[in-house]
């Protein structure tokens, strides 16, 4: 369903302080929009599964990324895609609430409304053939490592990962539709608003690592960091990686499998993978 430019986080520094110092110059009153921030927080991997294929053996999993911050975390494409051909840019903008209409184009019954507080070019939307719509580069890196989590890198088992970034579940509560702001990977915004959780399916294209002859070991760990290489403005860019620890040994049949002994601290269900919908 759902690869690209890295902004230099100084620049996106530099730019709060030109637009924080530009705000004390007009001699209003200075605004911390961190307050408006998203926070992305990895979902702890689930649903590992070892798939043999034409003697190739990969690690399926699904993958979440939720936003716990009190902003939502908006990304829109300039030029729109309409326009574009196979990549345009992102503009990660900070919104002072998660509504779904901006203000002054909301319908005249509707009073919830956001407005745009700045706008940051953060990366870049690219086509995804094999989906048919758009993708966020940089959004998630998966890796196998060995040993602890910050282990080396199993061979080759690091991915860098785009999405198409919607709202798909609540983190700790119903997830009725009409309460979903981002459901279009097609024409416009993509994102995650506050609250939210956007999750792949193991089945989904991207959602795997090639295990082939890696060998038998009780000491595996799948890492997953989202906005891994902080492309992206958020509150908190500590709290991006979540684990699983693994063996992978033979059953008695000759059999590899996958069998998930530990997982990363997390906190509550949603964040701990309890909540993830198998899409």
């Amino acid at each position: 369903m759902r690869k690209l430019i890295v902004l230099v986080m100084g620049a996106v520094g530099l730019l709060a302080i030109v637009g924080v110092a530009a705000a004390g110059r007009g001699g209003g009153t200075t605004t911390d929009l961190s307050a408006h921030y998203p926070d992305m927080r990895t979902v702890v991997p689930s649903h590992l599964q070892l798939v043999n294929e034409h003697q190739r053996e990969t690690l399926r999993f699904a993958n979440g990324i939720a936003n716990t911050g009190p902003g939502p975390w908006a990304l829109r494409p300039d030029p729109p895609v309409a326009d574009a051909t196979t990549t345009t840019t992102a503009v990660q903008e900070i919104r002072d609430s998660n509504a779904y209409y901006k203000c002054g184009e909301q319908p005249k019954q509707v009073t919830a409304c956001y407005n745009v507080l700045r706008n940051i070019p953060t990366g870049t939307f690219e086509f995804h053939p094999a989906h048919n719509h758009w993708h966020i580069g940089d959004v998630a890196l998966f890796e196998v490592r060995k040993g602890s989590p910050t282990g080396s890198v199993v061979g080759g088992l690091s991915i860098k990962t785009t999405f198409c970034l919607i709202d798909w579940y609540k983190l700790d509560d119903n997830s009725p539709t009409a309460e979903r702001t981002f459901f279009d990977c097609y024409t416009s915004y993509q994102g995650i608003q506050s609250g939210w959780v956007d999750q792949y399916h193991q089945s989904t294209v991207g959602q795997q690592l090639d295990m082939t002859g890696v060998p038998e070991a009780d000491d595996y760990f799948l890492v997953s960091t989202s906005n891994y290489a902080r492309v992206f403005t958020e509150s908190d860019y500590t709290n991006n990686t979540a684990w699983v620890k693994f063996r992978l040994y033979k059953d008695s049949n000759g059999n590899r499998k996958v069998e998930v002994t530990d997982r990363s601290p997390c906190d509550g269900p949603g964040l701990c993978g309890e909540r993830s919908t198998n899409r």
